[in-house]
């Protein structure tokens, strides 16, 4: 984890079975005693119950806003100002991307609470029994067109209708961890990969730029993430487990990272059909033709900053130290796909700006990524307002001169002959054209921009498009 000159100083006992978390100067100054007493979590803070869990860049919410600021100005440099999206505006955080690659939108999913849910985590929503609507978009994590046969990483996002004007979004990527653990280390690996249109360029800006950016050990773990995470072919989407990779709070229980995994029972996972760039969604329209999907909504709760690392998304939260609780059911239930009524639906559910701050304060996203995709998204809003001209971004500098690039040209020409996925680690990290185009959504890791930001606060918005809690945001 990067130095966040955190202000913190955090104590751990362990009393008969139970442990406690003594934190004191919070961020804003305040004091927090979180501790674990008879089974149930007691949460006591001056100021926002999160305080006690994050540490800022630079030590204060202001510092680290700075810091935001300073490295969105990095990326605009590299990628310029990029028109576009529903509003017109430029987007000042990243570069928008083609929209993902859909599988599945739906409307008519229900997520329900289960009847035992814990008594400490019976939050808010949260109740034992509780059902709620839902709307589901399964998709790849890249705007890039891609063959659904081919390895990469896949995307759920899931919106959770709680109440008229109260909503949950949960987004959920299929790799446990993100490449980056932090803004910084993201921008350093966009900058590095930034323009590297062919194999040396990659292996330059890989292998040379990022280490020098971030250091060796950094970088080998960032090459290995995005390898493995990308490396994974999927049979069926309905099989897949989607982690949250960052931390949301779950009210007075403290931080958890939260799962969709495939609910017991189903059939397995087939092989993929390489010859159906649209098998994902054909295998789903199967599945639903002859019966409901269900995913179990899973957590896994905090217990200190070495196993269970708030600030940091690259480190696993391993289930032999932080088991995995089940808390809910989300079912997409049995209907054609290939409707009228289903294909209209998936239409409207394109259309939707999915986004983790979609939230109430009791369940707010944590951690150093997340607060990097608000300060995104209130960025992008306070640049929607009057008409922007549309220029052009500018051409991005290639890396290496013509005569090295012509010169080491054979190994671009590999992949048409073996997969990049089969070739030799060094070789298969090189190939996907996704690495230049990693981003700061929803679960956080390969998978684009930020999507748009929420309407500002002084104009109402859809009562499907609001969160609960005007904080919240």
């Amino acid at each position: 984890m990067t130095d966040t000159r955190q202000q913190s100083v955090r104590n751990e006992a362990t009393c008969g079975g139970v442990t406690g978390h003594e934190v004191t100067g919070g961020a804003r100054g305040g004091t927090t005693v979180h501790q674990a007493t008879s089974g149930a979590s007691v949460h006591q803070a001056t100021g926002g119950a999160y305080e006690g869990f994050e540490a800022y860049m630079g030590g204060s919410p202001e510092a680290e806003r700075r810091r935001f600021e300073k490295l969105a100005r990095e990326l605009l440099r590299v990628h310029g100002p990029v028109p576009g999206g529903p509003d017109g505006s430029n987007a000042p955080w990243l570069p928008r991307a083609a929209p993902a690659k859909a599988a599945l939108g739906v409307e008519n999913a229900r997520l329900r609470f289960r009847d035992d849910l814990p008594p400490e985590l019976c939050v808010g929503y949260a109740r034992p029994g509780a059902d709620y609507p839902a709307v589901v978009r399964l998709s790849t994590a890249s705007g890039a067109e891609r063959h659904d046969a081919s390895p990469y990483l896949r995307r759920m996002a899931v919106r959770v209708q709680a109440a008229p004007e109260e909503i949950h979004d949960l987004l959920a990527t299929s790799f446990p961890v993100s490449h980056a653990a932090d803004a910084r280390e993201f921008v350093a690996f966009a900058k590095a990969t930034a323009g590297a249109g062919g194999t040396v360029e990659k292996a330059f800006g890989l292998f040379v730029r990022l280490p020098l950016a971030v250091g060796w050990a950094t970088a080998d773990r960032m090459r290995r993430n995005v390898r493995i995470a990308t490396r994974h072919t999927v049979g069926s989407l309905a099989r897949e487990t989607f982690w949250s990779r960052g931390a949301i709070l779950w009210g007075p229980a403290g931080p958890v990272r939260y799962q969709l995994r495939p609910a017991p029972g189903g059939t397995p996972a087939p092989p993929p059909d390489r010859g159906d760039p649209d098998y994902l969604h054909r295998e789903l329209a199967m599945r639903l033709s002859i019966g409901d999907i269900a995913f179990e909504l899973c957590v896994q709760r905090y217990l200190d900053d070495r196993r269970t690392p708030v600030e940091d998304g690259s480190v696993e939260w391993r289930e032999c130290d932080a088991p995995v609780v089940p808390v809910a059911v989300l079912t997409v239930p049995r209907q054609d796909l290939d409707s009228a009524r289903a294909r209209s639906a998936a239409r409207r559910v394109e259309r939707l700006g999915f986004n983790t701050w979609h939230t109430t304060e009791e369940f707010r996203p944590l951690g150093n990524l997340n607060r990097a995709r608000k300060a995104a998204y209130e960025a992008a809003a306070a640049h929607r307002p009057g008409p922007r001209p549309h220029t052009a971004a500018p051409r991005r500098a290639a890396l290496l001169c013509a005569p090295v690039r012509a010169a080491f040209g054979l190994v671009d020409r590999v992949d048409r002959w073996v997969p990049w996925h089969r070739l030799p680690a060094p070789l298969g990290l090189l190939n996907p054209a996704a690495l230049g185009r990693l981003g700061l959504t929803g679960a956080d890791a390969p998978e684009g921009p930020p999507l748009p930001a929420p309407a500002p606060a002084s104009t109402p918005a859809p009562a499907g498009e609001r969160s609960g809690t005007a904080a919240a945001r």
